[in-house]
């Protein structure tokens, strides 16, 4: 529901009106004022509430990717149909198939017909990055915004397609350790103590390894309360200081750092900006805009340093690409060797696609491996925990009734 203040006339007495009406769309609202039998003099939403509602919609309901894909695929569909963009808004406001879609392309509708562009519509939403506006901003200047939707649902699918990937490949080993996790917790805090409590009762001298498992267990059942609190304490602490850009800064520069998943990560954020950087030179924004542009893509601090460094040097010493990306970071050499290639063969958006579809690749094998490595690891893992559990409460046992035969 929007907010919309008006003034009309009243067709019979001829008396002004002012008020505020509620309505679903501004074409709801003007309906409703005609009905009445006033002609309409003024009629438009309030901007400090809709002010109020595009932040509270912002953080409450982020539209995804999905639902982005589609909404791009259905504007597209109707303005080469001939539909005006109003009206192809507007369709796609009353026909969509949820609830996201139908207020994605609502507000973006109302923005619309208040004057706004597609691409300024698109950003007062809140629900578009900046690469995606700049990408649109684009094709409307250069009369080419078919073309720009072509191409953002292109991006948008592979970016799709590679984030479940990713999500498929993790989502295995996540359940695993959570649910070993799980089964150690119950297995120490509840099976170990019951049955330490009958052995207390048989009387005797416990083994080292008994002493140890049950010492464990005792410990986390005093210990799991504060744990809880610890880790909460710990996540939220994160989640504030993450916020200061240096300590985010050398936080990312550690992650690039760990074994095997440092690597992964690069190439995933490598990906990242040549895809963008591509959909960028494909839309005709100069090579610097685009590399500003693409940075705020770049979820790694340290990596978007670099591509920052890199886009000064383009700018300000004239370099090319590749000549400034290897002075700005540290760029494998293989993506710095194809990206000279491509500005030398006047195919650089083609290159940077093949750079980025074959980090992609990469990332795909890298995960399917340590995925393959996980489930044996934490079967053995599991295995020899619960092994020691077992013969930590049994083996009193034995020598209890060895004992009791002799």
């Amino acid at each position: 529901m929007q907010y919309f203040e008006y003034k009309t006339r009243n067709h019979a007495d001829g008396k002004i009106f002012k008020g505020i009406i509620t309505a679903d769309n501004i074409e709801t609202a003007e309906s409703t004022l005609k009905k009445r039998g006033e002609d309409i003099i003024v009629l438009s939403e309030m901007q400090d509430i809709l002010n109020i509602r595009k932040t509270l919609y912002s953080i409450s309901v982020r539209t995804n990717k999905k639902t982005k894909l589609e909404f791009f695929t259905m504007l597209r569909f109707m303005l080469e149909a001939g539909m005006s963009l109003h009206e192809s808004l507007v369709n796609i406001r009353d026909t969509g198939v949820n609830k996201s879609l139908k207020g994605l392309a609502g507000k973006i509708a109302d923005s619309v017909r208040r004057g706004s562009t597609l691409s300024v519509a698109a950003q007062n939403s809140g629900q578009f990055d900046h690469a995606t506006v700049e990408q649109l901003k684009a094709g409307e200047e250069s009369g080419s915004i078919l073309d720009t939707l072509s191409r953002l649902m292109k991006q948008y699918e592979r970016e799709i397609e590679f984030k479940g990937k990713i999500k498929s490949a993790m989502m295995y080993p996540i359940i695993i350790c959570v649910v070993m996790v799980i089964v150690l917790w119950v297995m120490m805090t509840v099976v170990v103590p019951s049955l330490a409590e009958t052995l207390i009762s048989m009387g005797g001298e416990f083994p080292l390894i008994t002493k140890i498992v049950i010492g464990v267990s005792n410990g986390m059942a005093v210990m799991t309360p504060y744990l809880i609190v610890f880790i909460i304490a710990a996540v939220i602490a994160y989640r504030i200081a993450v916020k200061n850009p240096l300590f985010k800064f050398a936080v990312d520069t550690q992650k690039l750092k760990i074994p095997i998943v440092g690597s992964m990560l690069e190439k995933i954020e490598l990906s990242k900006f040549c895809r963008n950087l591509s959909a960028m030179q494909k839309s005709g924004i100069t090579l610097v805009s685009s590399l500003g542009i693409v940075v705020s893509a770049i979820k790694n601090k340290k990596i978007a340093k670099e591509i920052e460094k890199a886009a000064r040097l383009v700018e300000i010493s004239g370099m090319n690409l590749a000549a400034a990306l290897a002075k700005a970071g540290h760029f494998p050499s293989m993506m710095l060797q194809l990206i000279e290639v491509g500005i030398s063969s006047g195919k650089i958006t083609e290159v940077l696609d093949k750079i980025a579809e074959q980090y992609e690749k990469e990332v795909d094998v890298s995960l399917k491996r340590i995925t393959s490595l996980i489930e044996p690891l934490m079967i053995v893992v599991v295995g020899v925990l619960a092994g020691t559990v077992v013969i930590a409460i049994f083996l009193p046992m034995f020598e209890m009734t060895s004992n009791m035969g002799l």
